[in-house]
């Protein structure tokens, strides 16, 4: 007996233009979708608040992170300089305490803290970029340097707890996971492209002998971005905060905190982070540009590795964070990324080509529960009236912590300079034991973490 299948007829694909314009479509809504709503003023707000990341960080990186070294390596710093400027950093941040005395006396801020913007701006991008060029002594080039990252720090210090606060009011609970998510990955993704490509244009000029000038290049282009950063803070909307009847004085600033016995833990958890995490500082990149001689692209290319990671895997975290909470998704992340340092640890000369993006991809595979997490960790059991007071407070207590860890992270750099040894046939440096003793310190911090969070209820 003979069977027939009839099969329906499959439909033609549709013409290219269409594909694409679907494909188009069906990305924008993946985009938006969770936290942008049309018509919606609060949604144009975090549009520009997304625009306003996007710049600062592309700002940041361009004037900071292995290209600030490299700065401060070119203009003669030793370890201690190097240290020192870390301390610095911290320390003036510090004055984030402070803050509310000043914003608190305004009922709007916006225009104070885009006017600070600017003067931050200028010392971080102009100030500090035109020091090498300064026709006076090593010592007093390094001074200068030093002035301008204090000025950075102190002007941020003076504004920070207040952008915090303007941007939450637009951000309400049941966007943020979604929202934050979104922003940790493509903020993520915009930052290692511009890496990448920073890092080819000063190699470009190391391999002429001018990698001063590579650098430079960086920062002017870091000036043309700085427009579009304050355009964007101008177009978001500043709404009345809640504020207590009874102006505080500084006494209340320095006291209210600590009555808060719920957001006191969750400022213990951010103060323990940042201590353990602020260690190493930048010394493992002293490490890996003079001991161990390898480019900046190198060490670009392989933090690039973020880009697939975080495309891959912060659906996958965004998941575990909605399952759970936010803290126990950060403690989780915490106990598993203390490896990471024991592996930096044990990369030498021989094995950085492959172990070192190897060790990365790990730690990029946690780092994005991290970071997550932390994106809301300022604002669990954060009390309504005077926020400013509270996030100031957040903020200069992670900022101790960052100024303990790295005031540790310089001594233990002192103490240990003359360390040379060799064990299991590879040959051990300070920096590299330095590292060894953070892994054991963030195994540490993970389980402090658990028992701080136990007294923390996370509020809706």
């Amino acid at each position: 007996m003979l069977h027939f299948r009839f099969q329906r007829p499959r439909q033609p694909l549709p013409p290219f233009p269409q594909m694409v314009k679907n494909l188009c479509r069906r990305t924008k809504e993946g985009f938006l979708s969770g936290w942008y709503f049309q018509g919606d003023e609060n949604s144009r707000n975090r549009v520009w608040h997304l625009t306003y990341n996007y710049t600062a960080n592309i700002i940041a990186n361009l004037v900071g992170g292995n290209f600030y070294t490299g700065l401060m390596l070119l203009l003669g710093a030793n370890d201690g300089f190097v240290g020192l400027m870390s301390m610095i950093t911290y320390a003036a941040n510090l004055m984030q305490c402070l803050s509310p005395l000043l914003l608190e006396r305004f009922s709007s801020r916006k225009r104070l803290l885009i006017g600070i913007r600017l003067i931050t701006l200028f010392f971080n991008v102009v100030f500090i970029g035109l020091v090498p060029f300064f026709d006076v002594g090593q010592q007093f080039r390094l001074t200068l340097f030093g002035f301008g990252v204090l000025m950075v720090q102190f002007t941020n210090a003076l504004t920070a707890p207040g952008y915090n606060i303007w941007h939450i009011q637009f951000l309400p609970q049941r966007v943020r996971v979604r929202y934050f998510s979104l922003l940790s990955m493509t903020n993520g993704i915009l930052v290692a492209c511009f890496n990448l490509l920073g890092s080819a244009v000063v190699d470009h000029f190391k391999a002429q002998g001018s990698e001063l000038i590579g650098l430079t290049v960086l920062r002017v282009f870091a000036l043309l971005v700085t427009a579009l950063d304050i355009y964007a803070l101008s177009q978001m909307k500043e709404y009345p905060y809640s504020q207590n009847a009874k102006r505080f004085t500084l006494k209340d600033l320095l006291i209210s905190p600590f009555k808060e016995v719920k957001y006191l833990r969750t400022i213990g958890i951010t103060f323990i982070w940042n201590l353990a995490a602020n260690i190493p500082g930048s010394y493992y990149t002293v490490y890996l540009l003079k001991n161990l001689d390898v480019s900046y692209s190198f060490i670009t290319l392989a933090n690039f590795l973020n880009v697939p990671i975080l495309l891959l895997l912060m659906p996958v975290w965004s998941r575990f964070l909605r399952k759970f909470s936010w803290l126990k998704t950060l403690n989780i992340a915490l106990a598993l990324y203390a490896p990471h340092y024991i592996l930096l640890g044990l990369i030498t000369k021989g094995s950085v080509y492959y172990l070192y993006p190897l060790t990365l991809a790990y730690a990029f595979t946690l780092s994005v529960g991290i970071n997550l997490a932390f994106t809301n960790v300022p604002y669990i059991n954060m009390p309504e009236k005077n926020q400013t007071v509270f996030i100031g407070f957040y903020s200069t207590m992670a900022n101790l912590g960052a100024l303990i860890g790295v005031t540790i992270g310089r001594q233990l750099v002192e103490g240990l300079h003359a360390v040379n040894f060799q064990f299991l046939g590879l040959t051990f440096v300070d920096k590299q034991v330095l590292v060894l003793i953070v892994g054991v310190v963030m195994a540490l911090t993970a389980v402090i973490v658990y028992f701080l969070r136990r007294g923390v209820k996370e509020e809706a």
